[in-house]
């Protein structure tokens, strides 16, 4: 797994490839999210086009990012995700804590409007 994440800006942008699996490809997606948090890069996009899967672990994460994020008032969109990601996020009841998109520029014009 790799993971990208924009050097300045908001929203901050995470861009992730392969398998978000248990063990250190979670880890490492933890870390980066966590950064964000500690240098206060509260709005996030989650680029999740490459992902080929996620675990329990991952979804884990990315509802502990979305928590730390809207507690200081910030969101949390995944943008081109796949079916089976969707999929598994509605199974588990979490799809409407999140934004989510196709586009990048729908996904930061959404947080522009977020903030209205």
């Amino acid at each position: 797994m790799q993971i990208k994440v924009s050097p300045e800006g908001e929203p901050a942008v995470v861009e992730v490839s392969g398998r978000i699996v248990e063990g250190r490809p979670a880890d490492d997606l933890e870390k980066a999210l966590r950064g964000l948090i500690r240098d206060k890069r509260i709005n996030t996009i989650v680029d999740v086009s490459k992902v080929s899967w996620f675990d329990s672990t991952a979804i884990g994460i990315l509802i502990s990012h979305y928590v730390s994020s809207t507690k200081l008032g910030g969101r949390v969109l995944l943008l081109k995700a796949s079916d089976k990601i969707k999929t598994l996020m509605r199974i588990v009841h979490l799809y409407d804590r999140f934004g989510w998109s196709d586009d990048v520029n729908e996904a930061r014009a959404w947080f522009d409007h977020s903030a209205d």
